[in-house]
Formats: structure tokens, C-alpha cells, sequence
């Protein structure tokens, strides 16, 4: 019994979907744009969230010293560093050892140019300082930039305050969006039910006067809401993964050394997230209809 009303109710809500195509179209299409830009918003916030964690467990602090500078001064800044409390190791990268590294590394295809540098190298000779809390970062930062002799102080904490700002917006920005496109959604799905009801009016007048219960009457229609809004998140889903897989092997390449997020580790909370709105959007808008338009 539970078997065969369950398929009634199924061919029922595909019926629905087939009689009122245009609406149908209408209805997944919105979903669709709801879903997708939620989708990157999504994935670009969680890329940031990935980026800033990385970030903070790489923290050091880099201090410059003048190029003129010669290597017992370098050293007795080195020295001061040291001291500087919250500071694990002070570790010199000779402007040499920066030189030879951008040759093996950034610039490996164009050594040459590199080669034109060694006899005035415009590097600065740096300590990394590496510390042992990096919620001091500010503090470590601003003491060794009082040192005299250091020319600049790079401070990553900064970067990472920056990132999580900026997090914070995108998050926010997404989820306004997302509650404004879906309620375009409920409004345009409720509608296409609508005529659904009323194209079958009758039908649902001779199934209440023979003793059809609501909730038997609503199920068809609450399934037709549901496979809106799932034929909708699959379409936004397979958009928005081609999307970040055709993309991310050229921001990867910029971004260098800080990975980001892999299509394989962001697939099941997409696809997740992704279904579960759009049928909770396809269910709204499918009980507001009926709630307004059975009498019940």
C-alpha cells in the first residue's frame, strides 16, 4: 500500500512538471542561477578560509635590512632580534641565498637574468623571525621595527587579518544573496504549482468528495516542488564544479606555494549543500501554494 501510493504520488509530481513545461523551465532556471552564484560564493570562501589557515601556520615575520648595509651590522640586528620575546629562531636569507633561489625557482627559465644580477645585487640581505605564539605577531612586529638599522618589517599576520575580513564579507554577501534569490524562487515555484492545481481542479474536487485525505492531495504537489528544485540543484551543481575545475589549475599556478582547495575536497559539501536548498526551496514554494489554494 505505502509502495504504491508512494509511486502514484511520484508519477503524479512528474506529471505536473510535463504538463506546465514553460513554468517548469522557469522554475528550475531560477534555481539554477540561485544555486550557482551561491555556489562560487561558496567555494571562493572557502578557498579564502583554506588560504588564511595556511597562512597562519607558515606565520613569520620578515625583516629587511638596507642593502648597503654591511654583514657585522646584519649580524647585531640578527642579535637584537633574537632577544625580542615571543621570537623562537631569528634566520638569516642573505640577499646571495634570495638571488639563488629566485634563479632555481620563479626565474629557473630565465636564468640568464638572474646571472646579470650577481655583481649588484638589488636584494636585501632579512631574518625570518619564527615565533613561538603567532598571535604576537603584532607585537614581535612592532618591537623589531623599532630596532635601529631595519628597514622594513613584513608582518603575514596582517595578510591573514585581511583574508579573514574579507572572508567574513563573502560569507555574508552570499547568504543575503542566496535568501534573496530563493525567495524569487518560492515565489516563482508556488506559481507553477498553482497551475498545476488549478489545471486539475476537478480532479482534486472529486478525490476530496470521495474521502481523499489533504495530506494525499498534497504529496503529488509537495514531490513536484521537490524534483524543481532537485533537477535545478543537479543542472547548478554540474555547472558550478566544471566551472572551479576549469579555473583552478590557472589560479593554482598563480598562487604558487598555497594550495587551494581541490574539486575533490569541495564535491561532497557542494553537492550537499546544493540539494538540500534546492528541495528546501522546491518544498516552500510547493506548501505555501497549497496551504493558500486547497482549502484545507
Amino acid at each position: 500500500m505505502i509502495f504504491r501510493n508512494a509511486k502514484y504520488f511520484f508519477v503524479q509530481g512528474v506529471k505536473g512538471l510535463v504538463s506546465n513545461s514553460l513554468m517548469t523551465l522557469a522554475s528550475i532556471g531560477i534555481v539554477i542561477a540561485s544555486l550557482v552564484l551561491f555556489g562560487f560564493f561558496l567555494l571562493f570562501g572557502m578557498n579564502l578560509n583554506a588560504v588564511g589557515e595556511q597562512i597562519k601556520e607558515q606565520c613569520e615575520i620578515n625583516v629587511y635590512m638596507p642593502n648597503e648595509m654591511s654583514r657585522d651590522g646584519v649580524r647585531e640586528i640578527g642579535s637584537a632580534l633574537s632577544e625580542i620575546e615571543y621570537v623562537k629562531e631569528a634566520q638569516l636569507y642573505t640577499k646571495e641565498e634570495r638571488l639563488q633561489n629566485y634563479r632555481e625557482g620563479v626565474y629557473q627559465e630565465r636564468a640568464e637574468v638572474i646571472d646579470t644580477l650577481e655583481e649588484d645585487n638589488p636584494l636585501r640581505d632579512a631574518y625570518i623571525l619564527v615565533l613561538e605564539d603567532v598571535t604576537k605577531a603584532s607585537e614581535v612586529a612592532a618591537a623589531a621595527a623599532k630596532i635601529e638599522g631595519v628597514q622594513e618589517v613584513v608582518n603575514r599576520q596582517d595578510l591573514i587579518q585581511q583574508i579573514l575580513s574579507i572572508t567574513n564579507t563573502v560569507q555574508h554577501v552570499s547568504v543575503w544573496l542566496l535568501l534573496i534569490l530563493a525567495f524569487i524562487s518560492v515565489f516563482i515555484i508556488s506559481n507553477t504549482i498553482k497551475l498545476g492545481m488549478f489545471s486539475r481542479r476537478k480532479e482534486i474536487n472529486i478525490m476530496k468528495f470521495v474521502g481523499a485525505t489533504n495530506w494525499f492531495i498534497r504529496w503529488p504537489f509537495i514531490i513536484e516542488g521537490m524534483l524543481l528544485g532537485a533537477v535545478g540543484a543537479a543542472c547548478a551543481f554540474a555547472i558550478v564544479m566544471l566551472g572551479y575545475g576549469s579555473v583552478l589549475p590557472a589560479i593554482q599556478e598563480f598562487m604558487g606555494n598555497i594550495e587551494l582547495l581541490a574539486s575533490a575536497e569541495v564535491i561532497n559539501i557542494v553537492i550537499a549543500l546544493f540539494l538540500i536548498m534546492g528541495m528546501g526551496i522546491g518544498m516552500t514554494g510547493s506548501g505555501l501554494s497549497i496551504r493558500k489554494h486547497l482549502h484545507v
